[in-house]
C-alpha cells in the first residue's frame, strides 16, 4: 500500500489511477507511461501513453481538475520544468 503525505496528494493519485484505468478499459490496451503536463494557459493535462507491446503507442491528454494545479506546481514541477516536453 502506498503512503501519501496528505489527503490532497492521495486524491490526486486516485484521480490519476481512475483516468488511466478508464483508457485501459475503453481501449483494451496497457499503460506505457503517464505524466502531468503544464499547458501554456496554466492548466494541466495528464498525458497518457498506451499501447500493446508491438504497436505504436497512442497518446491521450486528460484535463487535470483545477483542485490539483497547486499541488502539481508545488511538488511535481520542482523537478520537472513546465516547458519540458520530452517524448512520452
Amino acid at each position: 500500500m502506498v503512503e501519501y503525505l496528505n489527503d490532497l496528494q492521495e486524491r490526486f493519485f486516485t484521480w490519476c489511477d481512475k483516468a488511466v484505468q478508464e483508457h485501459i478499459d475503453r481501449e483494451e490496451t496497457m499503460l506505457k507511461q503517464s505524466r502531468p503536463r503544464k499547458n501554456p494557459d496554466g492548466s494541466y493535462d495528464l498525458v497518457i501513453k498506451m499501447g500493446a507491446r508491438d504497436e505504436a503507442p497512442s497518446k491521450f491528454a486528460v484535463p487535470v481538475p483545477e483542485e490539483f494545479h497547486e499541488l502539481l506546481e508545488r511538488e511535481y514541477f520542482i523537478n520537472h520544468p513546465p516547458d519540458e516536453d520530452e517524448e512520452i
